[in-house]
């Protein structure tokens, strides 16, 4: 199982990246409260594993490559991250998409034996492989 819970902001014609949400700084990865990821088995995470549970997720975006931010702290407003509970800070590629999309998006889309964590508004997509810790 797996489940993400967040909030969609909308770009209603304004310049969101380095704008509305700063460059360098963090982000709380939607609006509104913090987006909540939640899995029922250990996963691999861009090569790092996470404990199955429930997370908060946090981003610092940059032009070239995001920051994704695990946090072991749930249940808190969208503005009050605190860095001591991270579990995990893994490296995001980034792509500029053609076309725009106007509410941010997160999905989970199935590739092979993995799958890919996406993140993506205005022209632009963030993305993780993540699959499930193989036990013996």
């Amino acid at each position: 199982m797996l489940s993400v819970r967040y909030s969609r902001p909308s770009t209603r014609g304004r310049v969101i990246f380095g704008n509305v949400v700063p460059w360098g700084r963090v982000w709380r990865t939607g609006a509104n409260e913090a987006t909540v990821f939640e899995t029922g088995a250990d996963l691999v995470v861009g090569g790092t594993t996470i404990p199955a549970g429930k997370y908060s997720l946090w981003t610092i975006p940059a032009p070239g490559s995001w920051t994704l931010i695990v946090n072991k702290n749930t249940g808190q407003w969208g503005t009050e991250y605190d860095a001591q509970y991270d579990l995990a800070r893994l490296t995001m590629q980034v792509e500029h998409l053609k076309q725009p999309v106007e509410q941010f998006t997160i999905a989970i889309e199935p590739k092979a034996k993995e799958a890919v964590l996406q993140f993506a508004w205005e022209r632009t997509r963030a993305a993780i492989p993540l699959s499930v810790v193989r036990r013996p």
